[in-house]
């Protein structure tokens, strides 16, 4: 894991030691701006959840929706592009924000737990 991941899943930690609930929101806001792949965001769940952390999705946020969306549109720029679209391309694409596709994607990485 690059070391900037390193820093953001110990504030993350550190954060969330008293409850043990680490939200998408506060993965987002910790992420920033910073280009992230699924890998990324991936390893960075995983980390968390390896120290005993659970990962809360925003409840009535039109979650399943902008999943949806983001899928589909992963897709389409995936077969478009040869290769794995980046969260900027899906953004552009779609029409969200960065931040609204890696929710999206984050959420697909606790799906397929």
């Amino acid at each position: 894991m690059r070391k900037e991941l390193e820093a953001i899943v110990t504030a993350l930690l550190e954060a969330s030691e008293a409850s043990g609930e680490v939200s998408l929101d506060a993965i987002g806001e910790a992420v920033g701006a910073r280009a992230v792949s699924q890998d990324d965001v991936d390893s960075i769940l995983h980390a968390l959840e390896a120290k005993g952390r659970r990962i809360q999705a925003p409840e009535g946020g039109g979650g399943e929706k902008r999943l949806a969306q983001v899928i589909a549109t992963a897709r389409t720029l995936g077969a478009e592009l040869g290769r794995k679209p980046s969260v900027a391309e899906i953004a552009a694409r779609s029409g969200l924000t960065a931040e609204e596709v890696r929710h999206a994607l984050a959420l697909v990485q606790i799906m397929q737990r």
